[in-house]
């Protein structure tokens, strides 16, 4: 055994309670106890345990993982099958509040049945949301019980950790029963990348329309590492449980068909980024293009107000009318306008996204720093729409057709990007054309229009290959 630091940390504040069945609190200074035997009954099965058990520790401090069982914090139940047949039964740490600075993975939790040396699972917070899923599928045989110690602990690594003094935890313990085996609940943007490995790291040739699936790519944007999609994909499917398409779009789906979406990445937060697989409807970019402003998803007017562009207007109106009941599930996220300019002698403006696509075959996911008053990178929208560089990763082209990649043929007419492409005669930006080949559109034309949301990074979902029969689900 290690010779352990004596160096007595206050680090952690934890508070585990399970849900209408156990409750137990850790904290420091003083110490009480406090005990009464309960069960609660869930189904056929019951949980008994210690009921108001609360336990305030004094100089709590790192643990080394061989010693959990003397050191670590725990809390013990019984779980009993009562009924005459086999059952199942998961065990989550749900609502869970804690300090960004534990989500590293060195605070860890594990469940051990008693009496039995190998964990039913471990883990860590690195990637905690709200929910964790501790073990799945347990069996319970008719009639019979088992013992479980939920450990939860800082681990010991013999390196300076004491600017984990004052952090917090909290979570509940959630019991659910289930008369047959069900799928695991998991990380979301985990799953995709199982699903998609070997992930590839070779830059693809951006000069050419990408027809076979490439699967999935890593590359980099403002953020870090960020993981998309490219070319014929067809296993980055997901759907919103209970959303349906309100209208039939006379092309590609009906009124009350589920509402499909398409993964276009993992950003470099966490956070998972889909397009809508159809048009919600039309929507000129803006009322006006005689001025440079009118790319612009915002600009000033005249008196120097900030005016949203129609094409805001509209996704945040449909937003609010149709995504309200799935809210809670999607973050406040990056948009970028990108309206930095390569060329710009008062008559002709030429933006990046031009330079990029046109000149250099050069996709970025970076948002480049603009000196205009209108447009730029947006920190905190909800929707918004897709940039022609996403696109053009995706496996579309400036140079020309392609009916095969995953965002091709999702309407039967011209859909909108939000990136400027020029302001000559009139204010352009971009839009995939009905043959899958980039363009640029005067701000004026009604073009569809295929919402952008950002998933939040510590979603869990139930286990599933990402096809159109077989979607990853969201609220399921």
């Amino acid at each position: 055994m290690k010779e352990k630091n004596n160096k007595k940390i206050k680090v952690i504040i934890i508070s585990i309670v399970l849900v209408t069945l156990i409750g137990i609190a850790i904290a420091f200074f003083t110490s009480r106890s406090e005990s009464g035997k309960k069960t609660v009954r869930v189904g056929n099965l019951s949980i008994i345990y210690e009921n108001e058990k609360v336990f305030k520790l004094s100089n709590q401090f790192p643990v080394y993982d061989e010693d959990i069982e003397e050191d670590a914090s725990k809390i013990e139940f019984t779980v009993r099958n009562n009924g005459d047949v086999l059952e199942y039964a998961s065990i989550s740490m749900i609502g869970i509040q804690m300090s960004d600075k534990l989500k590293i993975p060195d605070f860890k939790y594990a469940l051990y049945e008693k009496n039995i040396s190998e964990p039913v699972k471990e883990g860590n917070f690195e990637n905690a949301g709200t929910e964790i899923n501790v073990a799945t599928n347990i069996e319970f045989e008719p009639e019979t019980s088992k013992d479980y110690v939920l450990y939860v602990w800082l681990s010991e690594n013999d390196g300076n950790q004491s600017d984990l003094m004052g952090t917090t935890f909290k979570a509940r313990i959630k019991l659910e029963g289930y008369g047959k085996k069900q799928k695991e609940k998991v990380l979301l943007s985990q799953i995709i990348k199982d699903n998609n490995s070997p992930i590839k790291e070779d830059k693809p040739d951006f000069s050419t329309a990408a027809t076979e699936d490439e699967g999935l790519i890593k590359d980099i944007d403002d953020d870090g590492d960020t993981y998309y999609f490219r070319g014929a994909v067809e296993n980055n499917y997901v759907k919103f449980k209970g959303l349906t398409w309100a209208e039939s779009d006379g092309y590609y789906h009906n009124a009350g068909d589920d509402m499909l979406w398409r993964i276009v990445r993992i950003n470099g937060d966490g956070t998972i980024r889909l397009i809508a697989d159809g048009s919600i409807g039309e929507s000129v970019f803006n009322e006006n293009m005689n001025n440079e402003k009118y790319v612009g998803y915002t600009f000033l007017d005249d008196e120097g107000n900030v005016q949203d562009s129609t094409i805001k207007k509209y996704l945040e109106d449909w937003y609010d009318k149709n995504m309200m009941p799935y809210d809670e599930y999607i973050e406040t996220s990056k948009f970028c306008n990108d309206t930095s300019t390569v060329i710009d002698d008062g008559d002709y403006i030429g933006y990046g996204a031009y330079d990029r696509l046109y000149n250099n075959n050069s996709p970025s996911f970076k948002c480049n720093e603009t000196k205009k008053i209108y447009g730029g990178l947006y920190t905190n929208l909800k929707v918004g729409l897709i940039t022609a560089d996403e696109v053009v990763f995706a496996g579309g082209s400036a140079y020309g057709p392609n009916n095969s990649y995953y965002l091709a043929k999702r309407t039967s007419s011209w859909f909108w990007i939000v990136s400027p492409i020029v302001f000559s005669t009139g204010a352009a930006v971009s839009d995939v054309l009905d043959d899958g080949s980039i363009q640029p559109a005067a701000t004026t034309l009604k073009l569809t229009v295929l919402p952008i949301v950002n998933l939040k990074s510590d979603l869990l979902v139930t286990e599933a290959l990402g096809t159109i029969d077989d979607p990853y689900t969201i609220s399921d």
